[in-house]
């Protein structure tokens, strides 16, 4: 197996959207999905749960409701920035393209939530389903996507399929007290890792309050 070092794994985890069709090895998924389970969760819930799809006509059941809801949300926008290349432009495209291949993508790793109300909403609001526990999920989820880059795997996370999920849900037989949370395709990248362009913390970090950005004078570095 390949290994990289943390920082390195963390600095060059580009969402890749770009997937060959080559199978992945099923000690790999194995061994990402136990790397998703060392996260932490809330009181130790653990409340995650994987369903790995391979098979091909569920695979082409999602990637027909997955285009629609990308073209749905992005079809506009991908004719408006045809030829425009900046970032955001190409960011799209390669949504695009991605919902265009789903069903190519060797594995769709949809990771769900036990549904849990947050403590936040009251009793008396508690209406319906709750949602999933998402605090918990999203650290699993991460784990996933850290351990697909340092596996030499790519995988980006997606969402786009709230606009479908019950449709979905009862296709796959998740029972009702799970949500599907994210959908992670996940596959052997066609173009490279590389150092990701972000915003630098320094212009996002505050002390003490919103509106002071000096460190404390006791402050090291």
């Amino acid at each position: 197996m390949q290994h990289v070092d943390l920082f390195d794994t963390i600095d060059t985890m580009r969402a890749m959207r770009r997937l060959k069709p080559d199978p992945v090895p099923l000690e790999l998924i194995r061994r990402i999905l136990r790397s998703g389970t060392m996260a932490p969760s809330g009181q130790n819930t653990q409340a995650w749960a994987f369903i790995v799809v391979q098979n091909p006509e569920t695979k082409q059941f999602i990637k027909e409701l997955y285009h629609r809801a990308i073209m749905s949300r992005l079809g506009q926008a991908l004719v408006k920035r045809a030829s425009d290349n900046s970032m955001a432009a190409k960011n799209i495209r390669a949504a695009v393209y991605l919902a265009e291949h789903f069903h190519e993508v060797p594995v769709l790793l949809l990771v769900c939530g036990m549904r849990d109300w947050p403590i936040s909403v009251p009793p008396e609001l508690r209406v319906g389903k709750a949602p999933p526990s998402y605090g918990s999920v999203y650290p699993c989820i991460q784990n996933i996507l850290l351990a697909c880059r340092g596996l030499g795997l790519g995988a980006s996370l997606t969402t786009a399929h709230m606009i479908f999920h019950d449709e979905l849900a009862a296709r796959l037989g998740v029972p009702d007290g799970y949500g599907i949370v994210a959908i992670l395709p996940i596959g052997y990248p066609r173009g490279k890792f590389g150092p990701v362009e972000r915003r630098p913390a320094e212009e996002l970090t505050y002390f003490d309050r919103w509106d002071d950005t000096a460190p404390p004078r006791s402050a090291s570095g």
